[in-house]
């Protein structure tokens, strides 16, 4: 099991967490490093309204927006690690 700091908290696509103190968003790999993603500003080919970072789910491209991030209340969570063999 891996145990993340205090400040993260879960977002709605697994392996995603924001860090409520930093305010940025990470992504967790296999062997349990996180990686801090980058913050995406709306331009003309995306059509965003407002600062969101774009995530995969399950292979298809998703964006987390920044009004939903912040809204984000800070929960406890625990991510399961499987072995396999």
């Amino acid at each position: 099991m891996v145990t993340l700091p205090k400040e993260f908290t879960a977002t709605k696509f697994p392996g995603y967490f924001w860090n409520t103190k930093t305010r940025e968003l990470y992504s967790i790999k296999i062997g349990g490093e996180l990686r801090r993603l980058p913050l995406k500003k709306p331009n003309c080919w995306n059509n965003w309204k407002e600062d969101g970072y774009r995530v995969s789910y399950n292979g298809l491209r998703r964006v987390l927006f920044l009004s939903y991030l912040e809204k984000l209340k800070l929960l406890d969570s625990e991510i399961c690690v499987s072995k396999n063999k």
